[in-house]
């Protein structure tokens, strides 16, 4: 490279000699092409290396003029002048020319980063909230608190020589058919499409200029293209499927600008790259990676505007920020329009992280703030184009059906649509084969089940509360609730939708605050503060800390409720790391309501406490911190999983007295009828389990599980035993007491349910809105009308059915067969495999026990 220094005359701000670089190939070139100002930082050279045509690794910018004033003039003049002269905002950056390497390979590494001191921001810094602290190594952001990045299949990028000001405008057709316009003016600027994106125009103007004409770049001198009235032509490009990534290079005065280059890219290389949306500080920008060989590299630059051109091979990429000559750039939440910090349960700031498992296509990342809070406030981020050829697995339990997963973007976005359930994602671990069968999938809970009765005389804690009629009383707290949000300003009106995320809890959260409508408000912070800002969640951020087993789910009890079994001696390192503690509890409790529960029918768990050689294991010097993790798990447990535990039994006590202190300390003083202390709890647990859904320590048949054995989690067949079978007998009468038709017929159909149980789950049929289910709330006509013609269809129980005809005089649908189920929840699966019998060669029949090829 030739490099040519100059003072800095026009610029106070610029005061480091400005390096005038132009690459050596540019000689082979037949025509000029405009050279590439660069600036290097804290007295340093810029980088060696060659760039390629997109690529901007310092960034810095060059006191140009444009119009007889330089870019620092423009800088004081108010945003009004800016935007009447069509000057962009947002500061220029470096051209790039074609014909380089496109990969820069820095080679310098700067120091470790650690978390900063726990101190409350200063004044004008961001507010503190609570939100997840440990990295995502997944496919997609692993920022957990960030905002759902812009996805798009395209991108248009403009980039400009210093001699005028251009804009680039795009116009396209989007999902809906409608045509959409946008436009960026600037020296290098990039626009996202949206998926998906047909029939795209490009067009270019200059800004006090003319218009940006076609000229003939086949031939070496570029002339100008005109129509048969010798008028030069406009420059327009048409795409009806635009290209993964275009750059059109743009040359010439304001008088005579045309495109004289365009780069059309697919994915052979990765695009990662930091937009500096002000001038307050120089920032670092990261970037490691495996490549091909197995070897992790470096890439780090300092400026502005950087750039890093990564081989589409690259993996394990994590990208990271810092401020030269200030502190590092910490996560903030992006889903609140104020930015605050995010702190996690340490009281620590985590610093700003993506990580990926395989190198993304194209990400743009925004930064902002001075030297001590320089922060990230925008991600956008090209999806990947997906194939209509991928196989579909035709094995495993709904073999031929792809299984439906939880898009990451359904838990990126604001709180207020973050689904009430689920929010784990990246799963690659099997599922259980038994963890939604049939028999949990159509168990038809009694009274005893839906209400807790401490007396039988009276109705104790409502249990189940989706899909059922609610009481006049329960109404009433709905309508004062929606009040108070009114007033409050939460919702516009008292007939909006409650926000998602407690939208089906909010009944569950009244009564946990004794039917106080002023105590929900606080409930929803922690639930917005403990729940949904740490996710989404995915597998590989927390599989070490579940494979200590010291949290996991194990079989059902007889009412099909899973159980969830604690074993403290495994707590180890994690009862000193709260954050990672807590997200462990969350990924599983939120597997459960995912994938293991059923509204209306099963929405309860019972908690198992293992507290064996829990003195051997824990150290007298770390006793508060155990308590203190023991409590931030007991206050999730019971703040924002709220009325999901139905019995706590701690069991294998020790004879200290100091343990059974250490852990009443913990527990709600309303919630200590619910849990007992059992020094050996095999009889205490007889009774509420099948043998095979225990282990052997807890008097079951089930082998005991050590520690990397407890994920994935275990569930087992045949839940309610002999009990589900007598009650099946039990209704289908005797000679003395003969029964009507219908119910010798319920009787057997639940009969034949049985018989499908062992053999195969359901989980990969039912989707994340079925597992919501639905709160009947009639607090008002346009809450009952959002529900209404979805819970008649919904397949219900023979009681709730009974009540919701009772209530609007229109039947409902009763689900009790498997093959009821398949036809209202997936009809697609349930064809598949009636085509699957009827195709059978030799004319042979199923076998009726065999499980549903979906």
């Amino acid at each position: 490279s030739i490099c040519l220094k100059a003072p800095c005359l026009t610029a106070r701000r610029f005061h480091r000699p400005v390096v005038l670089m132009a690459s050596a190939e540019l000689a082979a070139h037949q025509r000029p092409r405009p050279m590439a100002w660069r600036l290097p930082c804290c007295g340093k050279s810029a980088t060696e290396g060659v760039h390629s045509p997109s690529c901007d690794d310092a960034g810095a910018r060059p006191p140009e003029r444009v119009g007889g004033t330089t870019l620092l003039e423009q800088r004081r003049r108010s945003p009004s002048q800016l935007e009447a002269d069509g000057v962009s905002k947002e500061p220029p950056r470096v051209l790039e020319l074609p014909g380089a390497s496109r990969l820069r390979r820095a080679q310098t590494s700067g120091p470790a980063q650690q978390p900063a001191p726990n101190s409350s921001p200063g004044p004008g810094l961001p507010r503190t909230c609570i939100a997840p602290r440990v990295l995502c190594r997944s496919s997609s952001l692993a920022s957990k608190s960030a905002t759902a990045p812009i996805k798009a299949e395209s991108v248009l990028e403009l980039s400009c020589d210093f001699l005028c000001i251009r804009t680039m405008h795009v116009s396209y057709l989007d999902r809906a058919g409608e045509r959409r316009h946008c436009s960026q003016t600037g020296y290098s600027v990039k626009i996202f499409l949206p998926q998906p994106a047909a029939d795209v125009e490009v067009t270019f103007s200059v800004v006090g200029g003319a218009a940006v004409h076609r000229v003939d770049r086949t031939q070496a001198g570029q002339p100008w293209v005109k129509d048969e009235l010798g008028s030069f032509i406009p420059e327009k490009f048409t795409y009806h499927s635009p290209p993964e990534h275009v750059q059109f290079f743009i040359r010439g005065s304001s008088l005579h600008s045309f495109v004289a280059g365009v780069d059309e890219r697919q994915r052979s290389e990765s695009l990662l790259e930091m937009v500096s949306r002000d001038f307050a500080c120089i920032r670092t920008m990261r970037v490691e990676y495996v490549d091909d060989a197995g070897e992790r590299q470096l890439l780090t630059s300092s400026g502005y505007n950087i750039k890093f051109h990564l081989p589409s091979s690259a993996r394990d990429v994590e990208v990271t920020f810092a401020v030269v000559g200030g502190l590092p750039v910490y996560k903030v939440d992006r889903r609140d329009p104020t930015l605050p910090w995010v702190q996690d349960a340490n009281g620590l700031r985590p610093l700003e992280s993506f990580c990926y498992e395989s190198c993304p296509q194209c990400v743009q990342y925004e930064i902002r703030g001075y030297a001590w809070q320089a922060h990230i406030s925008h991600v956008q981020e090209q999806a990947v184009r997906s194939s209509s050829l991928e196989e579909v697995p035709t094995h495993g339990s709904c073999g031929g059906l792809r299984p439906e997963e939880d898009g990451r973007e359904l838990f990126d976005g604001a709180p207020d649509g973050v689904p009430g359930v689920g929010g784990i994602v990246d799963l690659h671990q099997p599922h259980s084969e038994f963890l939604l069968p049939a028999e949990v999938l159509l168990f038809e809970p009694t009274s005893a089940e839906i209400f807790q009765r401490s007396d039988p005389s009276r109705k104790g804690a409502r249990l189940i509360f989706l899909n059922t009629p609610l009481s006049d009383a329960e109404t009433e707290s709905l309508a004062e609730l929606r009040e108070l949000l009114v007033r409050r300003g939460i919702l516009a009106a008292a007939s909006d939708p409650l926000p998602r995320y407690m939208q089906t809890h909010a009944l569950r959260m009244l009564q946990t605050c004794k039917f106080q409508p002023a105590k929900v408000l606080d409930m929803m912070k922690v639930f917005v503060s403990e729940r949904v800002r740490r996710l989404p969640i995915a597998e590989a951020d927390v599989i070490d800390d579940l494979r200590t087993g010291f949290i996991y789910w194990h079989g059902r009890d007889r009412k099909c409720r899973p159980c969830l079994v604690f074993r403290l001696e495994r707590l180890g390192h994690l009862a000193r790391d709260k954050e990672r503690a807590i997200r462990a509890v969350i990924f599983a409790l939120e597997y459960a309501l995912r994938f293991a529960m059923v509204p209306g029918r099963v929405e309860n768990w019972v908690v198992l406490v293992d507290v064996q050689n829990i003195m051997a294991s824990l150290s007298p010097l770390f006793l508060s911190t155990f308590i203190s993790t023991a409590a931030a798990i007991g206050a999730t447990l019971e703040k924002v999983y709220c009325g999901r535990m139905v019995w706590t039994k701690i069991v294998n006590m020790p004879g200290s007295s100091m343990i059974v202190k250490a852990i009443n300390s913990v527990i709600p003083t309303e919630k200590k009828c619910k849990i007992s202390f059992h020094a050996d709890g095999a009889a205490a647990l007889a009774e509420h389990f099948e043998p095979n859904q225990l282990e052997r320590r807890f008097g079951g048949s089930a082998p005991d599980l050590d520690p990397d054995e407890t994920y994935p989690f275990h569930f087992f067949p045949n839940p309610r035993g002999r009990a589900a079978y007598a009650r099946a007998e039990a209704e289908e009468g005797s000679p003395m007491e003969p029964m009507a038709e219908a119910s010798v017929e319920s009787a057997r159909s639940e009969r034949r349910s049985l018989d499908e149980v062992e053999h195969f789950s359901m989980h990969e049929a039912a989707g994340i809105a079925f597992h919501e289910g639905l709160l009947w709330d009639e607090s008002s006509c346009a809450a009952r009308s959002r529900w209404l013609e979805q819970a008649l269809a919904s397949g219900l129980p023979p009681e709730a059915a009974e009540a919701l005809k009772a209530k609007c005089g229109r039947k409902a649908v009763v689900c009790r067969t498997l093959s009821d189920w398949m036809a209202l929840v997936n009809p697609k699966a349930l064809n598949h495999e009636c085509m699957a019998r009827a195709s059978c060669s030799d004319g042979a029949a199923i076998p009726e026990r065999a499980p549903l090829q979906l």
